[in-house]
């Protein structure tokens, strides 16, 4: 398997890498750290593992199990350390690493407790955890809470922000895990409550606490927008000295689709024929690229593409299609009007966060992207134009690299061909020679575009060899289609980039 099948690939990727650094750095300078995800990564499992990177990031940590979260263990026997550390997530796998447990001067002291040794010191006994009181509902996110430290739900806040406890965790919960909430008489209930009420009640604790921010215990919550209350990513973001708002909003960039795409892609790539290496890595590059930038920040998608499209143009659009799904596309379509928009800020303005949570729109590379199953809303059959567009994007990256590689090879050896003293050639071809060109005319030459080269072989100042010319023939023209924002279809390719290995072989015998 590669490493990014599955799941639990999307930590690991420098984007999401980088965010997490972020919200590690916040939460250890701390701050309550709020992390709002589509709801694809979480109906995937991946906010679970999201979830789990970042809090492994925390040395003193306490997992909150959800409200259907079976226990993390059998009952501990007496005398066994007990206390709030990784506990079991919602499928039944831990947050491992260090110990994360109370330190031992935070635990109790079982008064009157004899353990049959009168050697002068008193034994660190742990109490049981406390058992929700008659009437508690044990879903309720503080009972939870309060179990996991055992104490009662109304000692949770000062036993949290005691002066004189030692352990400081990063409590995490994920909102999407639970439960919905109860109706009330005369308003419509909704979802979130409880944690934005932890949010606000434990941020209000620790200031009358006056704790200093390397003392605080933090939250650290990952939900989707439907997982909280409307207000409370805006107003967390007002209190700057309490907490900090993360979105998922432009963390996957180019670097991220094209690690996906080059893995997905190592399976399928065929061994290149005799003397074609080169002309096969070009085509590789191609059709990597071009996944990367069609797909832009959906990496399921780019790993549908690297893994059912075969590179060629006549089946990309179709192999696509394959791939979107047209309840995305209606809604892609209908914010399309905003899509090629320059990003600003670090989260979707409030118009697109119903489009976004739901995966149809992005910030990608700085600018704003709708998802290419938006293009197909209308169904009317045709190529959409912005799918020509990107491949041509993605065919400029690949192609002009290797075309001014080869212009540059080629014009230090035109010089063997001309019919002319090159200095002249220079003066003629070359767009503002360099000072001191005729000293050094070789060198200056070097400076010729394709296209100004080509013309001196038509009028027979240069004497290029037919291969040669042939090649400098198809630079001219796949440039030209590609700075016009063009496209080179199946056999261009397949022309240029034979030419190229050609004419690589050629000059190595050179």
């Amino acid at each position: 398997m590669n490493v990014l099948d599955g799941a639990d690939a999307l930590p690991l990727l420098p984007g999401a890498r980088a965010q997490i650094r972020r919200i590690a750095a916040d939460l250890e300078g701390g701050l309550h750290c709020l992390w709002l995800l589509p709801d694809a990564l979480v109906a995937s499992g991946q906010g679970d593992e999201l979830y789990r990177a970042v809090l492994r990031t925390s040395p003193d940590r306490l997992d909150l199990p959800g409200a259907a979260a079976p226990a993390p263990g059998p009952a501990p026997e007496p005398g066994s350390s007990l206390g709030p550390g990784p506990t079991g997530a919602a499928d039944g796998s831990a947050v491992d690493g260090a110990a994360t447990g109370p330190h031992p001067a935070d635990l109790p002291v079982l008064e009157g407790y004899d353990d049959g040794f009168d050697i002068g010191w008193q034994p660190v006994v742990p109490r049981p955890r406390t058992p929700a009181p008659r009437g508690e509902d044990p879903a309720d996110l503080v009972a939870r809470l309060a179990k996991e430290l055992s104490v009662a739900p109304g000692e949770v806040l000062a036993r949290l922000t005691d002066p004189s406890a030692h352990w400081r965790p990063v409590i995490g919960v994920r909102a999407w895990q639970e439960p919905p909430p109860r109706a009330a008489p005369g308003r419509a209930p909704e979802r979130g409550q409880d944690v934005a009420r932890l949010v606000r009640s434990l941020t209000a604790a620790v200031k009358e606490a006056g704790l200093p921010l390397d003392r605080r215990p933090r939250l650290l919550v990952l939900a989707r927008l439907s997982d909280l209350p409307a207000a409370l990513p805006d107003e967390s973001e007002l209190d700057l000295g309490a907490a900090a708002v993360h979105w998922w909003w432009g963390t996957v960039g180019r670097l991220d689709a094209a690690t996906v795409v080059a893995e997905a892609a190592d399976d399928r790539v065929a061994r290149p024929r005799p003397g074609g290496a080169l002309r096969e890595r070009i085509r590789r590059a191609v059709r990597e690229e071009i996944i990367a930038e069609v797909s832009g920040p959906d990496l399921a998608l780019a790993r549908h593409l690297a893994s059912h499209w075969d590179g060629s143009d006549r089946t990309l659009d179709r192999c696509l299609r394959d791939g979107l799904d047209p309840d995305l596309g209606r809604i892609a379509a209908a914010c399309r009007s905003a899509a090629g928009e320059a990003v600003a800020g670090h989260k979707p303005g409030s118009a697109l966060r119903d489009a976004w949570s739901r995966g149809a729109v992005q910030a990608w590379e700085g600018r704003l992207r709708h998802h290419p199953a938006g293009w197909y809303a209308d169904d009317s059959g045709h190529r959409p134009d912005e799918l020509t567009a990107l491949v041509g994007h993605a065919q400029q990256r690949v192609l002009l690299p290797w075309i001014e590689e080869v212009r540059r090879r080629l014009a230090r050896l035109a010089p063997a061909w001309a019919s002319r003293p090159l200095a002249q050639l220079v003066e003629t071809y070359v767009q503002r020679p360099p000072a001191g060109h005729r000293a050094h005319p070789e060198r200056a030459f070097e400076a010729v575009e394709v296209g100004p080269m080509l013309t001196a072989h038509l009028r027979g100042d240069l004497a290029l060899p037919p291969e040669e010319a042939e090649l400098l023939r198809e630079l001219v023209t796949a440039r030209n289609v590609l700075s016009h924002r063009g496209v080179l279809y199946d056999a261009r390719l397949h022309t240029l980039c034979d030419a190229i290995a050609a004419a690589d072989r050629r000059w190595l015998r050179l």
